[in-house]
């Protein structure tokens, strides 16, 4: 589509003639991200102030352009690509560090700063920013926020959700929000995050930072195997120990990544673990002795310690180096980001290698062995389309080998355009739809990057929902045949009774249904009491962050009293006020395929629907015990104000407006 001259011109009295540009150099400099999209904008605007982004979107919005935010465009699926023209808003120039306080552990950001660029302030101040992409030294926290980037420390600290404390953002009319973790109500910067820029643009920042660890060793590992090398990963995390980072290499990846960087990675390896453990000297002198012998029950050839702080910053800085350096042997590097369960990573490996032989097809894999998030590397020359497009096909098998192993096709690059149509694959219809509705809800004109995410016509492609067990689907029909209001309850800890309000208790849902001590996760449904949860878990010897209240565990998940336990958790099965199920998750570390339903669900007081079931992270030493906040109403921001009555039409879940918890 043409820009319309009276649009532009309103456009340029906000950012300034010289900052919207239409020239064919300027537009095509910025119609590709890493990915092989290639789809050229109608437009280019400069954003050089954060209060200009309302104004322009408010311009666009009546004008019904479609707009794309990017700043270092570092996405490999496409997520930056313009695929209905309009303009792109380059958010680089926003890349200012508004304020560092070291005090309270945070700093104030705009999105276009660079992810090292922060750790290179925050360091001679002793603090670091935990979330460390590989692509960390040209990577933006803004954009790291829309993919829900996480990289090397993620198995120990948690991807970018998990780090944002606040952020101010603007939604595709213009309307100005801020988001905070001190509201009350549902995970909103959670939810935001992965969103890919499809619900809105985020202009400033408040992030989390955290005090440089005094004692750091690491080990880089050799193995005759990468089978042996990641079912290494596997029995570690089995027996309990969450080191800082693991990384895991195959040899043409160790090889051609020596070859570049000379960091002293032995290239006569099959394969490697890169291993760090932080903490204090007791526990890291334990774990060292638990790793070792680990390492040398699945065959490990050398358990090499890194001496010296130099030799530690050149092993990492050529493991974040593996893409250039595979970029240096095709014009083309497609990179994969499969994810599955920790315990399948050993099965979804031989699996991928079988049919990397069956194709003939030669990759470098590397992995983020601790969180079983793997990235194929696979090199094309995209100007050999047919060779392209079976190469493409290759990806989408090996992702399919993820699905298939319980796991999700992102865990922190996002889907964009070219992972959409395999969202069909991952998500059923009812949940496909929920997302869907969402996307509407907040972007109504379909103008904030659209195309992404939702696959087209996903209700023909897209499974159906599983049949509901017997308990559950006389929650759902109890939902749906409801007449008036209807109250979402647990075991009534708090609350006994709502004059005139029916109530819907999850008490018949009580099962506790697997304990797993590979992945360390628990499965269990949401009327199951807290202190049973506890003391069932204690006698399997692992520990939750819950405290023993009288509550559910839904009302634990639900209320808001408990924002601590929101990271843990890392799948929900819920009935929508429809009485339709959806589900979303597993037994994943991460996970950054679609819009985060575990962070709506939370904190949203049952007012979205029913958790019927909660997957969630356990472990094998006790963990502090979350901060229990007191119970208080919804906050309703805009987001509340658009999302909510899309998924409750009928205004049939009933909102606790003063008391306690009933859930």
């Amino acid at each position: 589509m043409q820009l319309p001259l009276s649009a532009r011109e309103e456009l340029k009295k906000i950012v300034g003639p010289h900052n919207v540009r239409t020239d064919e150099a300027s537009l095509l400099l910025h119609a590709y991200d890493c990915s092989l999209s290639r789809t050229r904008p109608d437009a280019l605007i400069h954003v050089h102030d954060a209060k200009q982004v309302p104004a322009v979107l408010s311009v666009l919005y009546r004008y019904h352009i479609p707009f794309v935010a990017r700043a270092a465009a570092t996405n490999h699926a496409g997520s930056c690509s313009p695929l209905k023209g309009g303009v792109i808003l380059n958010l680089a120039p926003l890349n200012h560090i508004l304020r560092i306080d070291i005090q309270h552990g945070f700093a104030e950001v705009e999105p276009g700063v660079i992810t090292e660029q922060l750790q290179q302030a925050l360091e001679p101040l002793g603090f670091f920013y935990a979330p460390d992409p590989a692509s960390q030294h040209v990577c933006t926290l803004g954009g790291n926020l829309a993919q829900n980037a996480s990289g090397a420390r993620c198995m120990k600290y948690g991807a970018t959700l998990d780090h944002v404390l606040e952020a101010d953002v603007v939604l595709p009319d213009g309307k100005e929000i801020h988001l905070s973790r001190a509201h009350n109500g549902p995970d909103w910067i959670g939810f935001f995050a992965g969103s890919e820029g499809t619900l809105g643009i985020v202009t400033r920042l408040k992030v989390k930072i955290l005090p440089i660890a005094k004692h750091i060793k690491t080990f880089l590992v050799t193995f005759p195997s990468l089978e042996d090398c990641v079912q290494t990963v596997t029995d570690l995390t089995a027996k309990g120990i969450i080191p800082r980072c693991v990384e895991a290499m195959d040899k043409p990846t160790i090889n051609a990544v020596e070859k570049f960087a000379h960091a002293g990675y032995p290239t006569n390896a099959e394969a490697l673990l890169l291993l760090e453990l932080d903490g204090s000297p007791a526990r890291i002198y334990r774990d060292i002795a638990s790793l070792e012998t680990i390492c040398k029950q699945n065959n490990a050839v050398q358990f090499i310690p890194v001496k010296t702080e130099a030799s530690r910053q050149k092993l990492w800085a050529a493991r974040r180096a593996a893409y250039s350096t595979m970029a240096q042997t095709a014009p083309n590097v497609i990179v994969g980001d499969g994810t599955v369960p920790r315990s399948q990573l050993p099965a979804a490996l031989r699996k991928v290698q079988n049919l990397l032989t069956e194709k003939n097809v030669q990759a470098n894999l590397l992995f983020h062995a601790g969180d079983g998030n793997f990235h194929p590397h696979l090199v094309c020359d995209e100007r050999n389309p047919h060779q392209t497009q079976y190469i493409n096909r290759i990806l989408k098998q090996i992702l399919q080998i993820c699905l298939d192993e319980g796991g999700t096709i992102s865990g922190e690059h996002g889907i964009g355009v070219e992972k959409r149509s395999m969202m069909a694959h991952q998500y059923d219809k009812n949940t496909l739809a929920l997302f869907s509705t969402i996307k509407r809800a907040v972007d109504p004109e379909n103008l904030a990057n659209p195309l992404k995410i939702i696959p087209v016509n996903f209700s023909e492609k897209a499974p159906a929902a599983p049949v509901l067990p017997e308990a559950i689907l006389q929650l759902s029909e109890a939902i749906k045949k409801a007449r008036g209001p209807v109250l979402i309850a647990g075991r009534h800890s708090l609350q006994k009774t709502v004059p005139g309000v029916s109530t819907l208790s999850t008490q018949t849902l009580s099962q506790i249904e697997d304990i797993d001590l590979i992945n360390y996760t628990v499965t269990a449904q949401a009327g199951v009491p807290l202190p049973q949860l506890r003391k069932t878990l204690a006698e399997k010897g692992v520990y939750t962050c819950l405290p023993a209240d009288e509550g559910t565990l839904g009302g634990a998940f639900a209320s808001g009293c408990y924002p601590d336990f929101y990271p843990h958790v890392t799948a929900i099965e819920a009935i929508l006020p429809d009485g339709t199920a959806v589900k979303y998750g597993g037994k994943l570390t991460k996970n950054a395929a679609g819009y985060n339903l575990i962070r709506l669900f939370a904190g949203s007081q049952g007012k979205f629907g029913m958790v019927t079931k909660l997957t969630f992270k356990v472990f094998a030493a006790p963990v502090p015990v979350s901060v229990t906040r007191t119970f208080q109403p919804l906050e309703k921001n805009e987001l509340w104000q658009r999302i909510h009555p899309a998924i409750d039409k009928n205004q049939k879940l009933w909102q606790l407006k003063e008391g306690k918890n009933a859930l």
